[in-house]
C-alpha cells in the first residue's frame, strides 16, 4: 500500500522534498539565511506531515467506502476469468489428442491452447446440453466473452486499476475473439462459393496473440492478489480457480477431426484447387 501511495503521489512528494531541501540548505548553508531557513524548513515539514496524514486518512475512508464495489468487481472478473479458462481447457480436452499441459502458464502459450486450432472438428458436438455443433458453441462463447467483458468495463471504469482494465480490454477486443465471431459469415461464404475448407477451427480463426495469453494470466494474478486483500472484508468471497490437468483423458477425443474425414476434406480441397488454377 505504501509503495502504491508513493507511486500515485510522486509529483507531490518530489515537490515537498524539494522545498524541504531548499529550506535545509538555507538553514545550514549561511548564517545570513539561517533563521529564514529554519523557519521555512519547519513550516514545510509541518505542511508535509499534515498533507500526508490527511490524504492517507481520506484515501483510507474512500477505500473502505468502495469495498462493496471492489467485492462486486472481483466477483465479476473471477467469474469471467474462470469461464474463459474452463471453456478453453475443456475444448482442449475434447479435441487435442495429447496430455493436458502441466500448468496454466503452459496451457496459455503457443504449445498449449494453440493446438486446439489444428484438431477441433467444428461439425462435431461439445459435451453440453442441449446438443449443439461447435460452429454455434464457439460463436456463443466468443460473444459471451465480448459482451461480459464490455459490461464489466462499463460498470467499473473508475474502480478497476489500469492493469486489470487493460487485461480485460485486451481479451474483450482481441483479434482472436473477433475472428471467432466471424466463423458463421466465413462458413456461409464457403457454401456460396462451394469452397471445401477443412473444418477445423484453425481454418476459420487466427491464432491467439501473445498479448491474449498475457492478459488471461495477468487477470489470474490480479484476482489472486485481490483475494488476499479482500477476503478479510467478506466471508462469502470465493477463492480463485485452480487449474488441474486431466490425468485420465479419453483417446481419441470426441471432437477431434476423424482421420477419414480429414483425408477426404484434404482431397476435396486439392481437387478444388486443381479445378480453379
Amino acid at each position: 500500500m505504501i509503495w502504491r501511495y508513493i507511486k500515485n503521489e510522486i509529483y507531490l512528494i518530489l515537490t515537498l522534498l524539494g522545498l524541504l531541501l531548499m529550506g535545509l540548505l538555507c538553514w545550514l548553508g549561511s548564517s545570513m539565511t539561517e533563521q529564514f531557513g529554519l523557519n521555512f524548513f519547519t513550516e514545510i515539514l509541518g505542511v508535509a506531515v499534515t498533507v500526508f496524514i490527511i490524504d492517507i486518512l481520506i484515501q483510507k475512508r474512500e477505500e473502505n467506502r468502495n469495498i462493496p464495489l471492489k467485492l462486486a468487481a472481483y466477483e465479476d472478473i473471477r467469474l469471467y476469468t474462470s469461464r474463459y479458462i474452463c471453456f478453453w481447457t475443456q475444448t482442449f480436452r475434447e479435441s487435442v489428442p495429447e496430455k493436458d499441459p502441466e500448468t496454466l502458464q503452459d496451457f496459455f502459450s503457443e504449445n498449449g491452447m494453440t493446438k486446439i486450432l489444428g484438431y477441433l472438428y467444428l461439425d462435431s458436438e461439445p459435451s453440453v446440453s442441449p446438443p449443439v455443433k461447435w460452429w454455434n458453441w464457439i460463436i456463443h462463447n466468443a460473444n459471451e466473452f465480448k459482451e461480459n467483458g464490455i459490461r464489466i468495463l462499463d460498470r467499473y471504469p473508475q474502480l478497476l486499476d489500469p492493469i486489470a482494465f487493460g487485461y480485460l480490454h485486451q481479451l474483450t477486443e482481441s483479434l482472436f475473439n473477433m475472428t471467432l465471431l466471424n466463423i458463421s459469415p466465413i462458413r456461409q461464404g464457403d457454401i456460396i462459393e462451394n469452397f471445401p475448407r477443412i473444418q477445423v477451427l484453425g481454418n476459420y480463426a487466427m491464432k491467439p496473440r501473445i498479448e491474449d495469453y498475457e492478459a488471461i494470466l495477468g487477470l489470474v494474478k490480479w484476482y489472486e492478489e485481490s483475494y488476499s486483500r479482500l477476503k478479510k472484508h467478506s466471508p462469502l468471497i470465493k477463492e480463485v480457480i485452480k487449474y488441474t490437468p486431466n490425468k485420465e483423458k479419453v483417446m481419441p477425443p470426441k471432437s477431434m477431426i476423424p482421420q477419414n474425414i480429414l483425408e477426404k476434406q484434404i482431397i476435396d480441397l486439392k481437387n478444388y484447387r486443381q479445378r480453379n488454377k
